[in-house]
């Protein structure tokens, strides 16, 4: 019987499963999708492949949760990075930066979820996560009086995505941050709030 690391069998088993999935995501933010096997996870794990079926049933469950954790981490980052800013420019203009980071090393790290199989379950938990990544900025965008939020929070997510692709091809980061910025608080009307402070 494996030693238990835990004061119960219960505890040892959820502490496993954290560290399962754990390096489940860091594997996909690491190599992506073509990378993502069992085998691997279970390597980073320091785990026996097969263990892994004991947390997790199925490759696409494992991930599944992988792409969810990586979403969690987004949108924990999104919400320190605008907390820690006060007008609503500076929110923005926090979130997107923030944003552009992130997608060089957690989020954007994530495979197209349309193209990725996993249970609909986990399909369901991704599209409420992607909905909470964003509300830091829709919420900025809101204080700022800026008409239909929902809206241009997509838009912005757009440019980030643009942006974290001109990186991909060589584009310096704090050159297409700043030009990023500068792009949204012009279009916004928000410009003009940054200058002030």
């Amino acid at each position: 019987m494996p030693r238990i690391e835990a004061p119960t069998v219960a505890e040892h088993n959820a502490m496993r499963r954290r560290q399962v999935i754990e390096a489940a995501a860091d594997e996909l933010r690491d190599g992506g999708v073509s990378s993502f096997t069992p085998a691997a996870v279970a390597k980073r794990a320091g785990l026996a492949r097969s263990s892994m079926y004991q947390y997790y049933p199925s490759t696409d469950a494992l991930l599944g949760a992988a792409i969810t954790t990586l979403l969690q981490r987004s949108r924990d980052r999104m919400i320190a990075a605008t907390q820690a800013a006060g007008s609503p420019a500076e929110r923005v203009t926090a979130y997107i930066e923030a944003a552009i980071a992130d997608a060089q090393d957690g989020h954007g790290a994530s495979p197209d979820l349309a193209s990725v199989a996993m249970p609909e379950v986990c399909r369901d938990g991704v599209r409420v996560l992607h909905d909470q990544l964003r509300e830091p900025l829709r919420s900025a965008l809101r204080d700022a009086g800026v008409p239909d939020p929902d809206t241009a929070a997509l838009l912005v997510q757009g440019l980030v995505n643009a942006a974290a692709s001109a990186i991909n091809h060589g584009v310096p980061l704090e050159r297409i941050s700043a030009a990023t910025v500068d792009l949204v608080l012009r279009g916004t009307g928000l410009l003009a709030q940054a200058d002030a402070v």
